[in-house]
């Protein structure tokens, strides 16, 4: 055992070590065993993430810590003969990345029919549909389920298909089929499977104009069931019996097997993205019983924030804030000691969705909460599925959309939650909805004082401006996934027709990125939220629209692009690389209460880091910030164990 300590002065950052120097050295007094095996990590440039942001050329990590960040020569000094030392080769270091809103187990496909997130029209889809019948439902009566449908990309009609109603109609006549949508929100069924919809005794009465219609049993569904084009969404969704097609329903141990068969790919995927903590965004009890089987079967190399959901109470507007509490309260227990996982958190689901379908007719609104009633557009699109004309003004819909909680009730949930000392991480998409959750926030610091605990929100499609600054004054951390951030004109057509007044003759262009419209300042308020105080995260939301969480094409999305890109309209809400790593860092560790053991390379903490192919602040210095996506990860240490390497 090497007992003796650098010389201070040739070590800037010796007062980092000092505390785990001081207690090896006491190790040697007292005659304890030795340390455990030492690593020099050495020729790196390695961005620390800490308070000073420093860049350090060397490390030295034993016991699964970080023992030394600094210089070679400091980082030599504690070598000795078996101290291993691996060569970084000038590459680029960061902590281990943070993924705080991801659904972990849906990152890979099941043996399941799935169409990957792609975009397909409805010839293509019908021809998915009739692929998939022979292996997975090939009886008459069998259920077909297909994961990873779009809902808001492709589904373009063909000469022979007008409606994803139609195409499964006709691909499976026989067979009752649900394609359940990327973004958890929406699925689609075709009629065999819309006549299945059950009443709360078991008792089939299906979907139908009379069902849904005022007085009808399925009337509080309506804003959320579409007949023309088999779309349902929300809770609505529960009165279909489905077989499980993910997640949040899965319960029984058929399910579980189909998933304990992904698990080893799942543990390759986040490795190999480098990313070595995420907040799992709503954890059933079906999650967390696969969590704890990653972790004994050694699969878990990550930490693990769990977050207790209730997203069928939430949905159905149920409160029930004792039982809340109390399950919240002994999942938390089943972790406390658990190394990797723990549940100190619960997710609420506030409302729903913006997009809607502004080619049914009438136009399928949105039902995420908002401030200002949304517009009823008139668009027509042509039969290539080209070219896309506004046809009529547009005109007051007559509806905001909903929250799921009363405000007076949500006041009082997210007070006793933050008295319970949980974190609180929110799904809110619409500005009412944010706007009533900041009030229940500034309720709940009034009432129980601030205790330090982080709320985040996460989505923030829209926020007023006002609300912007509150965000700020809060202090609240913010889950947004930046790839969502920027233009995409295909789904910006399912989402600001309903929010902005158009005008006959109009160019869907120029609605949908007017320079002077409430979106322009209340889209995605990345930048001007930071500005006010607010705390920068990051979540992929994996597996909605990519299972693949991406970190680095949610980076080069975020970060500031050259002058004259072409993408001006998002151009004030971007960050700098310095604040980007930030949320996928450190800001990412203090969002889920882990900044004492991670988040920023530093003496003292776990020994969880990356090494990247690629100089991301050399690819912003050129002017060349969106090839930041395609960096690969090289290696990923997590407790001092390499976990992944190419």
């Amino acid at each position: 055992m090497d007992c003796k300590a650098p010389h201070p002065a040739r070590s800037r950052t010796f007062l980092l070590l000092a505390p785990l120097l001081a207690a090896t050295l006491a190790g040697c007094q007292q005659g304890q065993p030795p340390t455990a095996a030492r690593t020099l990590y050495l020729n790196g440039k390695i961005h620390t993430q800490d308070g000073q942001r420093q860049v350090a050329e060397a490390m030295v990590v034993s016991g699964g810590q970080f023992l030394y960040v600094g210089n070679r020569q400091g980082a030599e000094a504690l070598s000795n003969p078996d101290t291993q030392v691996v060569d970084l080769q000038g590459k680029m270091v960061l902590p281990g990345l943070h993924d705080n809103h991801i659904h972990l187990f849906g990152t890979v496909a099941l043996d399941m029919c799935d169409l990957d997130g792609k975009p397909v029209d409805l010839g293509e889809l019908a021809a998915k549909v009739k692929s998939c019948l022979p292996r997975y439902a090939p009886k008459a009566g069998d259920w077909l389920v297909i994961n990873q449908w779009s809902p808001y990309e492709g589904n373009t009609p063909t000469a022979a298909y007008k409606t994803v109603l139609a195409a499964l109609d006709a691909a499976a006549p026989d067979n009752p089929v649900v394609l359940a949508g990327v973004d958890g929100h929406a699925s689609a069924y075709n009629s065999r499977a819309l006549a299945l919809a059950t009443d709360k005794s078991g008792k089939q009465v299906g979907f139908t104009t009379a069902t849904l219609a005022p007085g009808g049993l399925f009337a509080p569904f309506k804003p959320y069931v579409d007949l023309d084009s088999g779309v349902i969404r929300e809770g609505a969704r529960s009165a279909i019996p489905s077989p499980d097609s993910g997640l949040l329903s899965a319960r029984d141990e058929q399910a579980a097997n189909q998933y304990r068969q992904i698990l080893p790919a799942v543990s390759t995927l986040m490795a190999s993205r480098g990313i070595t903590s995420i907040q799992d965004a709503c954890a059933t009890d079906f999650i967390r019983d696969r969590l704890r089987e990653m972790e004994e079967k050694g699969l878990l190399n990550m930490r693990v924030t769990a977050a207790t959901c209730f997203h069928e109470d939430d949905y159905s507007g149920k409160l029930d804030i004792g039982g809340h509490l109390a399950k919240a309260n002994r999942v938390r227990d089943q972790f406390a000691g658990d190394p990797l996982i723990k549940a100190d958190a619960v997710k609420i689901f506030l409302d729903g969705v913006l997009e809607g379908d502004p080619f049914s007719k009438p136009p399928f609104l949105p039902n995420a909460g908002m401030l200002a009633n949304y517009q009823t557009p008139h668009l027509a699109m042509d039969q290539a599925g080209e070219q896309v004309t506004i046809t009529a003004n547009s005109e007051d819909a007559g509806s905001n959309g909903l929250v799921n909680y009363r405000a007076a009730e949500l006041t009082r949930y997210v007070g006793e939650l933050d008295k319970a000392g949980f974190g609180i991480h929110m799904h809110s998409i619409g500005d009412r909805t944010t706007r009533m959750a900041l009030d229940a926030l500034e309720a709940a610091r009034a009432s129980n004082g601030d205790h330090g605990i982080p709320h985040t929100l996460a989505h923030l499609q829209v926020v007023h401006p006002d609300d912007q600054q509150r965000l700020g004054q809060l202090g609240l951390y913010l889950t947004f996934t930046y790839a969502w951030t920027n233009p995409q004109p295909e789904y910006d057509m399912l989402v600001t027709p309903f929010i902005q007044p158009t005008r006959k003759g109009q160019s869907l262009h120029e609605a949908m990125y007017d320079p002077k419209g409430y979106l322009k300042q209340a889209l995605y308020p990345v930048a001007s939220s930071r500005k006010a105080g607010a705390i920068l995260v990051s979540g992929s939301d994996a597996p909605v629209d990519s299972r693949d969480p991406r970190p680095f094409a949610n980076m080069a999305a975020g970060v500031n692009h050259a002058p004259q890109s072409g993408d001006d309209f998002r151009a004030s809400q971007r960050i700098t690389l310095d604040q980007m790593l930030d949320a996928y860092t450190i800001n990412g560790a203090r969002a889920v209460r882990q900044q004492a053991v991670s988040g920023s390379i530093e003496a003292g903490k776990s020994a969880d880091f990356i090494v990247l192919d690629r100089d991301l602040y050399q690819l912003v210095a050129s002017g060349k910030p969106e090839q930041i996506a395609d960096t690969q990860v090289t290696r990923t240490v997590f407790r001092g164990q390499t976990v992944f390497s190419q």
